[in-house]
C-alpha cells in the first residue's frame, strides 16, 4: 500500500528548513559584517604633551604639564645625560617626585628630579614613555 504525503506535513518540514537557512545566514552576514568593521576601530595612539622645562637651580630639574593628555607615573621615565654621563629616572621605581602626589601626570602636575651631581648645563633631558619620546629639552642654569 502506497503512503500518503499529508501536504502540511511537507510544509512543515519546508518551513524549519527554510527558518535554518536564514539563521546560518545572519550568523554567516554578522561574521563578515564585524570583521569589516574591526578595522575601522582606532588604534592606540601616543600621548601628546605640551611641557615646559624652567631654567634649573643646579641640582633639580622641574618638568611642568601645560598641556594635552595625561600619562600614568609608572609609565614615564626621565632621561638626563650629556656627551660622557647619562643617568635614567623611572616613575615604577619612585626615582622622581611627582607633584601633586597622584597616580599620573596630568594638567598643572610637575615631575622633579633631584641630581647628586651639580649638573654642568649642557645636559638634555628627555620625558619618555616605552613607545615614544615626549618631550625633549636642554637644562637651563
Amino acid at each position: 500500500m502506497p503512503v500518503k504525503r499529508d501536504a502540511n506535513h511537507e510544509a512543515g518540514v519546508s518551513e524549519v528548513v527554510g527558518n535554518m537557512l536564514m539563521i546560518a545566514l545572519v550568523i554567516v552576514l554578522l561574521s563578515v559584517f564585524s570583521a569589516a568593521l574591526s578595522t575601522f576601530l582606532p588604534t592606540d595612539r601616543d600621548p601628546s604633551i605640551s611641557v615646559m622645562l624652567p631654567p634649573s637651580d643646579g641640582h633639580n630639574i622641574t618638568l611642568w604639564h601645560k598641556g594635552g593628555d595625561w600619562v600614568k607615573e609608572e609609565d614615564l621615565t626621565v632621561i638626563v645625560g650629556n656627551e660622557t654621563v647619562r643617568k635614567t629616572f623611572a616613575g615604577k621605581s619612585g626615582s622622581f617626585t611627582l607633584v601633586p602626589t597622584k597616580p599620573v601626570f596630568d594638567l598643572g602636575s610637575n615631575i622633579t628630579v633631584y641630581m647628586a651631581d651639580r649638573l654642568e648645563g649642557n645636559e638634555t633631558v628627555k620625558l619618555t614613555t616605552s613607545r615614544t619620546v615626549i618631550f625633549t629639552g636642554r637644562v637651563g642654569l
